[in-house]
Parts: structure tokens; C-alpha cells; sequence
């Protein structure tokens, strides 16, 4: 495994973006700023290992992409579905928590693998 500090850097700076754009949806609500933070932390944990990672063996490296793709797609609805119709702090917390920590997780039991 191997970090491209340059596609790194454009993946921190995309998730950044994305996290722009969930403040945005929630501008002017409640905790709007949490929900931008929040999402920024979440979209660069799963856009790191996508763009700015090279993984030594091909196979294993198609299987977390995959992932972290279908884990991106899945924080962003849940944070543009929270950041539109309001941010209630207790669910929003615990909803992303549990998604990032399961996704942490995996992503962590994946990356030791050795043999596919």
C-alpha cells in the first residue's frame, strides 16, 4: 500500500467540496456547520482510499475501491437526506457514527488481507 500525496491532497480537497455542498443544503438550519464539518470527515475517509491510495495487489485494491465508493454514496445521501430536511443532533450522531465506525472497520479488516 502506497500514498500519492498529490491525488491524496485532491481527494481531501474534494471530500472538502462535498462538504460545502451538505452545508449549503443546510444553510440557515439548525447545526448547519456540524453537518458540514461532519460530512467533510466522512466523504474524506471514504474518497482517501479510492483516489489517493495505490494498493500492491490489483485484486484487493478493486475490492476496497468498490467499497469505499458504495460507502461514499451512502454518506452522501444520508448527509444531503439530514442536511435537507434538518439536522436533529442525536440521530444525526449516531446514525454517521455507527456508518463511519462500521465502515472504518471493514475497510481496516480488508486492507489486512494477504492471500485473495
Amino acid at each position: 500500500m502506497k500514498a500519492n500525496i498529490f491525488l491524496t491532497v485532491i481527494s481531501i480537497l474534494l471530500a472538502i467540496l462535498t462538504g460545502y455542498l451538505a452545508y449549503s443544503v443546510a444553510e440557515g438550519r439548525e447545526n448547519d456547520v456540524i453537518c458540514g464539518f461532519v460530512s467533510t470527515v466522512c466523504f474524506a475517509a471514504t474518497l482517501v482510499p479510492v483516489i489517493g491510495i495505490q494498493f500492491d495487489s490489483i485484486k484487493l485494491g478493486v475490492n476496497i475501491r468498490t467499497f469505499s465508493i458504495l460507502s461514499f454514496f451512502i454518506f452522501l445521501v444520508s448527509h444531503l437526506c439530514f442536511a435537507w430536511f434538518g439536522v436533529k443532533m442525536p440521530y444525526y450522531i449516531i446514525t454517521n457514527g455507527i456508518l463511519l465506525l462500521v465502515y472504518l472497520a471493514i475497510l481496516y479488516k480488508m486492507i489486512g488481507i494477504t492471500n485473495i
